[in-house]
C-alpha cells in the first residue's frame, strides 16, 4: 500500500505536517527529528546511534517556537535557561533513541498496513474528508520529506508508542489497593486552629538602617531589575494609513456595481429545461428541425400538459429528463451565457421561447427563485468606502513596507532617511523591559525579540522589517540598554524597608504560631494557647474533608498532610495563610466508606491510577534502559 501512495503521488498544497505531528506523538516529538540530513556533526551517542547537531538544533528551536505559542504575551526569551532548555531536548532526544532500540532488540515490529493506515488518518492529508495522494506528496514536499523518509520516521515513533503502551497497560489496581485510596481520598479530620496574622507585629519592627542594610544584603535579588532598552521605531499599520486615502464616489458606485454583479452571478434559481440536441457540425436544416421540434414541445406545455411529462418524452438530457427536466438550484456563473439570460429574465412559473446554446434547443422554466437582494447603495457606500480605503491602505503599508525595508538596510544607524522618505516620524520609547510593556510597541513579541536579541544589543544597528501583525510591521533600533542588574539600596530604599518590615512580622507571626502549636501539643485548649495574642482568632474544631474550601488552602494542606498516631489525643503543626500563619491541631481521623462510591466512579479512579502507576512503570523502563546503554556526549559539540 505505501508503495502505491508512492507511486501515485503528485501534489498541490500543503502546510505544517511538523506541528501537527506534535499531538499524536507529544512524548518523543518526531516533529522536532525531521531535517536533519547526512553528514552532520554528531553530539551524542546512544550504543553506535548517532544523535546530529542537525537534530538537536531543530528540536531546540521547536521547543522555543513550542514556549512561545503556549505564553503568548508573557514569553520572554530571557528568562529562559538556553543551556538548561537545550540538556532537557537532549536528554529527550537520547530517551527516544533508547526505546527504539529497545524495540529493535525486542522484535518489536510496525507493519506496512499500521504505517498506510496512521498516514491516511492524518487530516492534513485528506481532502473533503478521503486521503489525497496529491496532497500527501506536496506537504512532505514542502518540508523537505520523501515519502520513504516521512513513512521511516512514523514507523518509529509506532513502535515507540507500543512500547509505551505494552509497559503502561500492564499496571493494575487491585481492589484492595483502590478501596484504601477512597478511604484516604474521602477522609474527614477534625481541626482546629489559631489564626496568626503578621500585621499584628508590623509596629513591633525597628526600622534601623543597618539592620535594613543587613537584609538587603541577604535580599538584594529580590530586587533585580529585568534588562531594559529605549528604541528607535517606526511602524506601519493600514488601519493608520486608511485616512491618508481618499476614496472618490465614483469608485465606490463602480464597487456597488461590481458587488451587484458578483450576486447576481452566485445567486440560485431552481430551473428545468427540456433539451432537443444539435450536433456542432450541424447543417441548417437539421438545426431548423430541431427548432421545429422544441417548439411543438412548447405547444404541448401549452396546451396543458405538464412540463414533466414532456420533458420524459421529448428532452435529450439524460441527467434531467428522467426526473422531469428538473436542474435543481442553479448559480448563474454555472450556466452557458444563453441559458443564463433567459432563466434570470423569467417569472417563476413562466416558459421560455426556444433558447439556443451551443448543446441545441432548450425550453426553460424556473420553478423557485431566492434570490437576496442587495441593499440600496445609500446603506451600502460607507462600508464600501471603508472596505476600498482599507485595500489600498494595505497595498500602501506593502510599497512602504518595501521601501522602510531598504532604506533603514542602506542607513543601518539611523531610521530618518526612511521615516521622511515614507513620510511618518520616528518614534521614541520609554524604558521597555525585558518582558515588555502592558501596550504599545513594547507589547509586540517580534519588537522584544529583536530588540533584546545579541545583535542589535551589540551593533545598535536597524532591525529587520518585523511583522507585528496583519498589515503591520515596524523596523526598531536600540538606542539605550541597560542589563539587568541589582540596584543600589539608595534607589529603591522605600520598597527594601517595606519588604524588610513585612519579612521580618512574618518571621515574628511564624515564631508565634510555632510557639502556639507547641503549647496545644503540651495539652493547651485552642482558646488558652491563642490568648497569648490578642489579635489571634481561634477557630473551634470541626470535622472537614480535604476539598473543603470553607477552611483555608494552608491549614487544610498542612493538616491532611500529619499523621495522628493510634491512641494519640492529638497532632499539631504550622500552616502558611495569605496573611501570616496559624498553629493547628488534627485531633481526629475518620476514613471515608468505598463502598459509597458507585462502580463507574470506582473504575474512573481506578483508571486513574492505572495510567500514573504505568507512567512511573515507564520511566523505570527508561531508567534501567539508560543505566545498561553506552551513552556517549560530546560536550564541546553542543
Amino acid at each position: 500500500m505505501l508503495l502505491a501512495i508512492r507511486d501515485r503521488t503528485r501534489g498541490w498544497i500543503a502546510y505544517l505536517i511538523v506541528a501537527l505531528l506534535v499531538v499524536p506523538f507529544a512524548l518523543f516529538g518526531l516533529y522536532n527529528y525531521i531535517g536533519n540530513g547526512g553528514g552532520e556533526q554528531t553530539v551524542a551517542m546512544v550504543d553506535g546511534e548517532e544523535i546530529t547537531r542537525a537534530a538537536l538544533d531543530q528540536s531546540y528551536r521547536s521547543r522555543q517556537a513550542d514556549l512561545r505559542r503556549m505564553l503568548g504575551d508573557q514569553f520572554d526569551p530571557g528568562l529562559i535557561d538556553a543551556d538548561q532548555l537545550r540538556r532537557q531536548v537532549l536528554n529527550e532526544l537520547l530517551e527516544r533513541q533508547l526505546i527504539l532500540n529497545h524495540a529493535r532488540a525486542s522484535g518489536i515490529q510496525v507493519s506496512d498496513a499500521d504505517v498506510s493506515r496512521f498516514v491516511r488518518q492524518q487530516s492534513f492529508f485528506q481532502t473533503d474528508g478521503a486521503f489525497s495522494v496529491d496532497r500527501y506528496r506536496q506537504v512532505l514536499g514542502q518540508n523537505n520529506l520523501t515519502p520513504e523518509r516521512y513513512e521511516a520516521q512514523v514507523r518509529q515513533d509506532l513502535a515507540t508508542q507500543l512500547v509505551r503502551r505494552a509497559v503502561e497497560s500492564s499496571a493494575y489496581t487491585s481492589d484492595r489497593e483502590l478501596d484504601r485510596v477512597l478511604a484516604i481520598q474521602q477522609q474527614e479530620r477534625e481541626i482546629g486552629w489559631i489564626a496568626v496574622p503578621s500585621a499584628a507585629f508590623a509596629d513591633d519592627i525597628a526600622l534601623d538602617d543597618a539592620a535594613v542594610e543587613a537584609w538587603f544584603a541577604d535580599n538584594g535579588e529580590r530586587f533585580r531589575q529585568p534588562a531594559r532598552v529605549q528604541l528607535a521605531a517606526i511602524q506601519l499599520d493600514a488601519a493608520s494609513l486608511m485616512e491618508e486615502v481618499e476614496v472618490s464616489d465614483e469608485a465606490v458606485r463602480e464597487r456597488y456595481a461590481a458587488r451587484e454583479s458578483e450576486q447576481t452571478q452566485t445567486s440560485e434559481r431552481a430551473v428545468r429545461h427540456i433539451l432537443v440536441e444539435v450536433p456542432s457540425d450541424a447543417e441548417d436544416a437539421a438545426i431548423n428541425a430541431a427548432r421545429q421540434q422544441i417548439s411543438a414541445a412548447r405547444e404541448r406545455i401549452q396546451s396543458g400538459e405538464s412540463f414533466a411529462e414532456v420533458a420524459a418524452d421529448v428532452s435529450d438530457d439524460p441527467g434531467s429528463a428522467a426526473n422531469g427536466g428538473d436542474l435543481g438550484q442553479v448559480a448563474r456563473g454555472d450556466l452557458v451565457p444563453a441559458f443564463a439570460d433567459a432563466a434570470w429574465s423569467l417569472a417563476p412559473g413562466e416558459l421560455s421561447e426556444p433558447v439556443r446554446t451551443r448543446f441545441g434547443w432548450h425550453l426553460i422554466e424556473v420553478t423557485d427563485s431566492a434570490e437576496a437582494s442587495l441593499a440600496p447603495y445609500e446603506e451600502l457606500a460607507p462600508a464600501l468606502r471603508r472596505e476600498i480605503a482599507r485595500e489600498r491602505a494595505e497595498q500602501l503599508v506593502f510599497e512602504r513596507g518595501n521601501q522602510l525595508e531598504t532604506l533603514a538596510f542602506e542607513n543601518p544607524t539611523t531610521l530618518e532617511p526612511a521615516a521622511q522618505a515614507i513620510g511618518v516620524d520616528v518614534q521614541r520609547t520609554d524604558w521597555i523591559p525585558r518582558g515588555g510593556t502592558d501596550s504599545g510597541i513594547g507589547s509586540e513579541p517580534a519588537v522584544l525579540t529583536a530588540a533584546f536579541s545579541d545583535e542589535q544589543l551589540a551593533r545598535r544597528e536597524n532591525s529587520d522589517l518585523l511583522e507585528l501583525g496583519e498589515d503591520a510591521y515596524a523596523v526598531i533600533r536600540v538606542t539605550r540598554h541597560e542589563p539587568a542588574r541589582v540596584p543600589e539600596l539608595a534607589e529603591v530604599r522605600d520598597e527594601v524597608t517595606a519588604a524588610y518590615r513585612d519579612a521580618r512580622a512574618s518571621e515574628l507571626a511564624r515564631d508565634t504560631a510555632s510557639d502556639m502549636a507547641t503549647a496545644l501539643a503540651n495539652g493547651a485548649a485552642l482558646a488558652d494557647a491563642g490568648a497569648s495574642l490578642p489579635a489571634a482568632r481561634v477557630e473551634a474544631p470541626r470535622l472537614s474533608g480535604r476539598n473543603n474550601r470553607d477552611l483555608p488552602g494552608g491549614v487544610r494542606e498542612r493538616a491532611f498532610r500529619l499523621y495522628l498516631a493510634e491512641g494519640a489525643e492529638r497532632v499539631t503543626g504550622v500552616a502558611r495563610l495569605p496573611n501570616g500563619f496559624a498553629a493547628l491541631q488534627v485531633t481526629a481521623v475518620r476514613d471515608g466508606d468505598p463502598d459509597s462510591v458507585s462502580a463507574e466512579q470506582r473504575q474512573s479512579l481506578r483508571a486513574g491510577i492505572n495510567q500514573v502507576d504505568g507512567q512511573t512503570a515507564f520511566r523505570s523502563v527508561i531508567a534501567a534502559l539508560r543505566a545498561d546503554a553506552d551513552i556517549r556526549i560530546y560536550e564541546d559539540r553542543l
